[in-house]
């Protein structure tokens, strides 16, 4: 088995097909690695899964078309195999025998006529062509708008000029020491002038200031609170009597029997496993147990707690009884 002569005559096979696919270059090269890893035995027991996997092939539909495909193309042999118990076994045809056209040498350039190619030939440099060096920019005067006065004056500014004016020692521009709202208050009226009417500045960023504002003061908030652990009766925040009774106070349910429905709890077991049960919400589950003696008509309630049964209404001291079947002398 000739290793290099193999990939050189499978690799030419499969360019020479129009129909060949990157699916079949990897189907087949995956196919040739494990064939490589077996050290090139008769046969190759398949696992699909992990050949799918190495020719990074997704589809099982295209999968199974390109071994088609493959076999069709003397690259290989495919036996399937039609039982559970038994894996598909594949046959990689040695091409180590085919004949590969050979591959043309690469050209060498050669040097011009004249010219030699030794080392310490001398090279000339290259010709370069001759740009005149760029002047001065005249004194031409730019413009340029004045960051203190912004009643649209320009200053003249003049570039690359040794008779630039400079700024003499303790001189002061126009605009220094005022303040931001008399620099930037470009309707200042002249020295001598009628003052005008005040008009309310339009405050700028009010509306981002509020929205920080009300992001600042969320993050402040505490946050919603997750749902509460599940936890035995007995390590709950009720557990303790005092809390238990707190916990139906100003509620009809202060009524019961709460030291009787609170050992009541606490000796409740799973039928199943024989633990205490677990629960978010002690509070909702001891009113669950005495609305359920409720409904059965056998609720316990507190000691010196008479039970309430509503009675009929009075009569009418204005209507006359029902007859009971005896009339007196004083029956009209």
């Amino acid at each position: 088995m000739n290793f290099i002569q193999h990939t050189r005559a499978a690799h030419y096979q499969l360019a020479q097909q129009p129909a060949a696919t990157p699916h079949h270059v990897s189907l087949y090269w995956a196919l040739f690695f494990a064939w490589n890893a077996g050290f090139f035995e008769h046969g190759l027991d398949l696992d699909h899964a992990a050949a799918m996997q190495a020719a990074h092939i997704g589809n099982e539909r295209t999968y199974r078309a390109t071994l088609r495909d493959l076999e069709a193309w003397a690259l290989l042999s495919y036996q399937p195999s039609h039982s559970r118990h038994q894996p598909s076994r594949c046959y990689l045809t040695d091409l180590s025998g085919a004949k590969v056209p050979e591959v043309k040498p690469t050209t060498k350039g050669k040097s011009a006529p004249g010219k030699s190619n030794s080392p310490g030939a001398e090279v000339p440099e290259p010709v370069g062509a001759e740009v005149p060096p760029v002047g001065r920019l005249s004194g031409a005067e730019v413009p340029e708008h004045s960051l203190y006065d912004k009643t649209g004056s320009v200053k003249t500014v003049h570039q690359n000029s040794a008779a630039a004016p400079q700024k003499k020692r303790g001189e002061r521009f126009q605009g220094e020491e005022l303040s931001e709202a008399q620099v930037l208050d470009a309707d200042q009226p002249p020295s001598g002038a009628a003052p005008k009417k005040k008009v309310a500045t339009k405050k700028k960023g009010l509306h981002a200031d509020t929205i920080r504002a009300a992001a600042t003061a969320a993050r402040d908030e505490p946050r919603r609170r997750g749902p509460l652990p599940e936890l035995p009766f007995r390590q709950a925040a009720i557990y303790d009597f005092e809390a238990f009774t707190a916990a139906f106070v100003g509620t009809d349910y202060a009524l019961a029997d709460l030291r009787h429905y609170h050992q009541l709890v606490d000796n409740w077991r799973d039928k199943k496993t024989g633990l205490p049960p677990l629960r978010r919400d002690w509070v909702a589950t001891s009113k669950k147990f005495m609305l359920n003696d409720a409904a059965d008509n056998r609720l316990k309630l507190a000691p010196g707690t008479q039970p309430h049964h509503p009675s009929q209404p009075a009569p009418d001291p204005g209507t006359r009884p029902a007859p009971t079947g005896y009339r007196s002398k004083y029956d009209a």
